[in-house]
């Protein structure tokens, strides 16, 4: 007799890890740290500042502002953002459809 997959089970125990893995990067201060990295950035970005406008030099704020913008998206990512404004636009119509259609029969 084959013993049927409880998909449930199996789904429940990945978010069981998923959770454990996050509680641990949580605990360890890897968030913390990365925001530490960050401060001492804007602090060194200061130091420079000042030392610049002691020194009599031009100054200009883009040259002291660091910016990381990563962009992650990807074709699966940006299928599902087609995707969700599709159903978006669809459920809004349909909302919209309907309530006219309420309010011709009612009103």
């Amino acid at each position: 007799m084959k013993k049927k997959k409880n998909w449930f089970l199996r789904l429940l125990t990945i978010l069981f890890i998923i959770y454990i893995g996050l509680y641990i990067a949580s605990i360890s201060g890897y968030y913390e740290s990365k925001l530490a990295n960050k401060v001492a950035l804007t602090d060194e970005a200061i130091k420079q500042f000042e030392q610049d406008v002691l020194d009599g030099k031009v100054v200009d704020v883009e040259d002291y502002i660091i910016e990381e913008k990563v962009d992650y998206s990807n074709k699966f990512s940006n299928t599902g953002e087609k995707l969700g404004t599709s159903v978006q636009k669809i459920l809004t119509e349909g909302i919209s459809g309907v309530w006219e259609a309420i309010k011709v029969l009612f009103f």
